[in-house]
């Protein structure tokens, strides 16, 4: 069995790397370990430059039934809101579609495009020459090889191919940081039905921003076919983590980050509803972007811990990048220059809005030079184009 290049993971990187390889006339094989599409909540959509480009693959209608992208008017950064409407070429795009229906519909253009994903087929292993490489899977009849062209991993933050082509994963991991997320129901009243904002202590607040308070960090939104889902930030916060989240944990840590509690409750109904937390935010970008014939793309390639949702803008713009260059629009030995730096400015931006958010005196000083700066042209710019990625 053989194929032009092997793409291991079903996840939005992996599938669209897929389409735009079918589109240059290149055939890939999909390869994913989960027998069925995951239904279990991720992104929420796409923020920045991707969705440009998706709409140039016809794909933002098809997502959204509107004809074209507009300019985001406005946007958050670090707790602020950032007016970008004063931005004669705004950068600033965003497509508000659940990540599992992007994957739904990029793997249905597949499929059209007579490739299919072969699902419960697992990556086990790999060992290449200057010819291609051999790919062992475990499939449900028993395993088998597969030759190819070239291999890219884009099978997320845990990578097996990333492991197995030996390519180092540094990065830095902050743990003094709490995170909680859960979709609830907001007490009855809670939110203005004329404003969308919540009634709370210090408020009225905004829904889509992230809140500085003295206890920490909130957020609340909502989205299509869903309740409110609401975050927590909370600095130097002790908890165990091996007892499962629940919605009074969340409500518990509201309650500090607010003052004063909000009585949310579980949403009804089967869901999928978030229900997470994180002690841990891991910022990574692999040691390099190709070994030899192997090469990876999104979060087997970079891990971001950032506010706003840019890895999957960051991984989608990885996988346009590199199926023109698998389908010989470019140097292969090139990849890893161009898209390393965006990730890590990506990474940088990230580490400015956490620094934005965090707790202290000395945090209020950084906030007022950083507001006087927002009100210049060039430092809406600069952020602008941070919140676009790249």
């Amino acid at each position: 069995m053989s194929g032009e290049v092997v793409v291991v993971g079903a996840g939005p990187v992996g599938l669209l790397l897929a389409l735009e390889l079918v589109r240059d006339g290149v055939q890939p094989v999909v390869l994913e370990a989960l027998p069925q599409p995951s239904n279990l909540p991720k992104a929420n959509g796409i923020v920045g430059r991707a969705v440009p480009v998706l709409h140039s693959r016809g794909l933002y209608r098809a997502l959204t039934g509107r004809r074209r992208p507009r300019p985001a008017p406005r946007f958050m950064y670090g707790g602020f809101a950032v007016d970008l409407r004063r931005l004669r070429d705004n950068p600033v795009y965003v497509l508000p579609v659940p990540q599992r229906r992007l994957e739904a519909v990029l793997a249905e253009r597949l499929a059209s495009a007579g490739v299919a994903v072969r699902r419960g087929h697992t990556f086990s292993g790999l060992s290449q020459d200057s010819s291609g490489v051999a790919v062992t899977v475990d499939g449900p009849s028993g395993s088998y090889s597969l030759r190819c062209d070239y291999l890219v991993g884009c099978d997320g933050a845990h990578s097996a191919v990333r492991k197995a082509a030996g390519i180092g994963f540094p990065g830095a991991v902050d743990d003094a940081v709490v995170s909680r997320s859960a979709h609830v129901v907001l007490p009855k009243g809670a939110v203005s039905s004329l404003t969308a904002r919540l009634r709370a202590p210090g408020g009225p607040y905004r829904p889509y921003l992230f809140h500085r308070t003295p206890g920490g960090v909130f957020s609340f939104a909502r989205f299509p076919g869903a309740p409110h889902l609401v975050t927590t930030l909370e600095w130097d916060a002790s908890v165990d983590d091996s007892v499962p989240m629940t919605v009074g944990e969340l409500r518990a840590s509201l309650a500090r980050v607010l003052g004063a509690d909000l009585a949310v409750e579980p949403p009804s109904g089967t869901g999928p509803h978030v229900l997470r937390r994180a002690v841990a935010r891991h910022s990574r970008i692999a040691d390099s972007y190709q070994a030899g014939r192997v090469l990876l793309a999104g979060d087997a390639a970079h891990v971001v811990s950032g506010i706003g949702g840019p890895g999957l803008n960051l991984g989608i713009l990885d996988a346009v990048d590199l199926a023109g260059r698998l389908a010989g629009g470019g140097p292969l030995d090139g990849y890893d220059q161009a898209r390393r730096g965006p990730a890590e400015l990506v990474l940088a931006h990230a580490a400015e809005q956490s620094a934005l958010l965090g707790p202290g005196a000395e945090v209020e000083a950084r906030r007022s030079s950083f507001a006087a700066s927002l009100a210049t042209e060039a430092g809406l710019r600069r952020v602008a184009e941070a919140i676009a990625g790249g």
